[in-house]
């Protein structure tokens, strides 16, 4: 990573006595994204302007003392929103809505970027997904006490924070074994999405953000990459774009939400062909708030978001576009950009892959290959068993 924490803006003790819950505001940089250079949305309500910075917000659970390793939980915003909304009293009201659980949210900036490295006639630049996954995520790993395990590590977003969430998840599945997503954004391939993505009024355009290739579209698309998520437990929620008789509204929260169905169920109905558990439910809602705090509250409380996993399984199958790329101990690294979706299968011993360039591999075990896809080897690591 290029440079890690700059600065910590803040270490706010929340109301409570001495070892309660703690926030910390970190303020870092990234050799992938320049917010100099990208757009960003407003300070929640109340909030002083500021300018665009790639910080985080991290809350500690009571009882940390840097000795003692808790879960992690990474809570991503949607497409109007900052890092500091999840925990903004009007907005995701977190102090609140985690209901006493005791783990550590990161709660990153994600501005307006789907959570992609933007295509961008081939630049792939901004790098949002190598910001998070490739700096963020290791550096909440050297600096705080994270439990080891996939089991004890989730991630959960809203809207455009809910195609993070499941995009993520995909791309990182031996590190994230909860993933969770209300409202969101979860089939990409649909035909009509480049028009109701142009049509949010920002200053970048479907064709910047994934451009004009299928696989690269593909390749970033939830539903598509659903058979990434085999060994992760899920949860969706979503509104039905009804709001409540007495709620204040306006009409584009109710077409949001009413629109996100579709996704909603593209999602469940790849779930169902691959036979994967999903938890979820459709309830009364629009795109608001109010919603995703009850959402949230309810995949903490009743579905838990760190129930047992597989840690390590024996047969798996990884899809991605891109160039460095982790699956279960497995390590992937293509010595240019891919310009095709790549997939690897591991079944027991047997490594096999298709799409096209030159990887690395690198196993469990530490061995490394350098193969031109597509290929088929056997790997010998002795330490491949199912936990």
């Amino acid at each position: 990573m290029a440079v890690a924490v700059l600065a910590v803006l803040g270490a706010l003790a929340l109301a409570g006595p001495a070892g309660a819950a703690e926030l910390l505001t970190w303020e870092t940089t990234s050799r992938y994204v320049d917010p100099l250079k990208e757009p960003f949305n407003e300070p929640p309500p109340g909030a002083p302007a500021r300018p665009n910075a790639l910080r985080v917000n991290v809350l500690l659970p009571d009882g940390y003392d840097g000795r003692k390793r808790f879960p992690v939980v990474y809570l991503l915003g949607g497409h109007g929103e900052t890092f500091d909304s999840w925990m903004h009293p009007q907005e995701g009201d977190l102090t609140e809505t985690r209901s006493g659980l005791e783990a550590i949210f990161v709660m990153p900036e994600g501005a307006r970027s789907w959570y992609t490295n933007w295509w961008r006639d081939g630049a792939r630049s901004p790098g949002w997904e190598r910001y998070h996954l490739d700096e963020l995520i290791p550096m909440v790993e050297r600096r705080l006490k994270v439990r080891p395990g996939r089991r004890w590590h989730a991630i959960a977003g809203l809207s455009m924070g809910g195609l993070g969430t499941m995009y993520y998840a995909s791309q990182r599945p031996g590190y994230f074994g909860s993933a969770a997503a209300f409202s969101a954004v979860l089939s990409i391939g649909r035909p009509e999405w480049p028009q109701a993505f142009n049509s949010q009024g920002s200053e970048k355009t479907y064709e910047d953000v994934y451009g004009n290739e299928a696989f690269y579209t593909r390749g970033h698309d939830p539903t598509a990459m659903i058979g990434n998520l085999r060994h992760t437990r899920l949860y969706l929620s979503q509104g039905d774009g009804t709001p409540a008789p007495s709620e204040v509204t306006d009409i584009g929260s109710q077409v949001s939400e009413t629109y996100l169905r579709t996704h909603y169920e593209d999602f469940r109905s790849a779930a169902e062909k691959l036979d994967l558990d999903v938890d979820a439910h459709m309830h009364q809602g629009i795109h608001r708030w109010p919603y995703w705090r009850a959402d949230l509250k309810d995949a903490i409380t009743r579905w838990g978001l760190f129930e047992p996993v597989t840690e390590r399984p024996s047969a798996f199958s990884f899809e991605t576009v891109q160039r460095r790329s982790k699956a279960f101990r497995y390590a992937f690294r293509f010595k240019e950009e891919p310009s095709a979706l790549a997939t690897f299968k591991i079944d027991g011993r047997t490594l096999s892959a298709t799409g096209s360039g030159r990887v690395r591999v690198t196993t469990p075990c530490g061995r490394r290959y350098v193969r031109t896809l597509p290929f088929e080897r056997t790997v010998n690591c002795r330490s491949l068993q199912t936990r």
